[in-house]
């Protein structure tokens, strides 16, 4: 047999330990892996030189759509996802309409029409309508991921429909009884932010910690446990999302120590910016919001000790922010083409972590808990071929053209992605994107 591609003499590094190696890839997926001298010729041969080889970075929590058309996010932040060594990102997506069915038919249609990289999606429940609708949605469509929003404030923003103690009650009863479901849960109490934004608004601070204070970290703490109550309640597997507190990874070990389906995602902006960095302005506004330093630590110690279970980077193109109220700016920066960069360099670099631990986090982890194992999230013999070369040694500085706010400019990472393979097509290789290949990527949210 010979191989489409195949990568020799590579530091293979997967989710349970490491080998000196490399792959093969036939018609998108893996047929070989192990030693150099197990692999067949290649029509294309790739010496790594010693650089890591481990599998693509699967990205479960993005935004796209929401401000710029559908199909032009698709196009153009994929193409960012993939410098950044994503393969497969999984999009967070609300519909105001009654049902779900004819949305998911338009946004796969032109998700495929468009994408670089594979996606998915999560459906957020909006109306009530979403909640009796869920047994059909899953049998139709294959999403069995929901999420239900707390902290926002009827006239937010962006939007967002914020659920009630019920909705999430009543969804968690029907998903409990659906393989493989789950329910996502941005935890923040939403009537206390409200009642404390409205003491803050009135001292007229319109500096990044003031946003902070006026939902503090007390907040998404009561509406963690609340969700973990419910989730015990009902037997439904819980995940917490874009979770800001220290506190979030030990409640959550708390309660699978009780034997609950209870897990932690985290974001690279808590884990390397707090609320108080001097060069931080209105204008880097994320919700939850970036908390004080013990909250940073805390997560870290969640990611060291793995009761952080996932990391998802929460990415969101909006139009340039105007940096001109902090009551009714944006909430969201982007991170696709940074994350895998910054837990290299704060993370595996500067605080020891091992590159196994790092794929558990970025790759294993997020692929079983939203149905896209085994063919996703390791590399083994009749996986899909996602995987990308990273230098660790490689210096670079964070430089942002595309759309969206970026909190990480000027700032020089060790550690970088020099090539990204998705589905056996390379997509990134040393820093260029093949954007001849959109429309390529597939939706991963199908019926069984």
């Amino acid at each position: 047999m010979k191989a489409d591609l195949v990568v020799r003499n590579a530091r293979v590094v997967l989710h349970d330990g490491e080998f000196h190696g490399g792959l093969a890839v036939k018609d998108g997926v893996v047929v070989a892996i192990g030693a150099d001298s197990a692999l067949p010729q290649g029509t294309r041969e790739i010496d790594a030189k010693g650089k890591v080889l481990m599998p693509g970075v699967i990205d479960p929590h993005c935004h796209l759509g929401v401000k710029y058309p559908f199909p032009e996010d698709m196009r153009t932040e994929t193409a960012a996802a993939a410098s950044g060594g994503v393969t497969t990102a999984l999009l967070y997506i609300r519909n105001l309409k009654p049902s779900y069915l004819p949305f998911y038919a338009e946004r796969k249609e032109l998700g495929e029409q468009n994408s670089l990289i594979d996606f998915g999606f999560h459906f957020g429940i909006q109306r009530e309508e979403h909640i009796a609708e869920i047994p059909e949605i899953v049998a139709k469509t294959g999403v069995r991921s929901f999420k239900c929003y707390f902290g926002y404030e009827p006239d937010n923003p962006i939007g967002i429909v914020p659920a009630t103690d019920g909705w999430v009650y009543a969804a968690m009863r029907i998903l409990s009884k659906i393989p493989n479901a789950v329910i996502n849960v941005h935890c923040e109490n939403t009537q206390i932010a409200t009642w404390l934004k409205t003491e803050m608004k009135a001292t007229g601070r319109q500096d990044l910690g003031a946003y902070t204070e006026s939902r503090p970290s007390f907040c998404e703490v009561e509406t963690i446990r609340r969700m973990i109550f419910l989730a015990e309640r009902t037997g439904c597997p819980l995940h917490l999302v874009h979770t800001s507190v220290g506190m979030g990874p030990v409640l959550a070990a708390e309660a699978q120590g009780r034997g609950l389906n209870v897990t932690v995602e985290t974001c690279p902006h808590y884990l390397t910016r707090t609320c108080y960095d001097s060069d931080l302005d209105m204008t880097a506004k994320i919700s939850p919001p970036l908390r004080p330093k013990e909250d940073q630590d805390g997560l870290w110690q969640g990611i060291l000790n793995g009761s952080v279970y996932s990391l998802g980077t929460d990415h969101v193109p909006f139009f340039p922010k105007k940096g001109e109220d902090l009551w009714n700016e944006l909430p969201g920066v982007v991170s696709f083409p940074w994350e895998l960069s910054l837990l290299l360099h704060f993370g595996v670099h500067q605080r020891g972590m091992s590159l196994s631990r790092l794929v558990e986090l970025n790759s294993y982890n997020p692929a079983r808990r939203f149905g896209l194992a085994p063919k996703k999230g390791t590399l083994r013999t009749g996986a899909d071929a996602d995987f990308i070369l990273v230098d660790l040694d490689m210096e670079k500085t964070v430089e942002h053209t595309g759309k969206g706010t970026c909190i990480y400019t000027g700032w020089k990472l060790k550690g970088w992605p020099v090539l990204t393979v998705s589905r056996g097509t390379v997509l990134m290789e040393d820093g260029h994107v093949d954007e001849s290949g959109f429309g390529r990527g597939r939706c991963v949210t199908v019926p069984a």
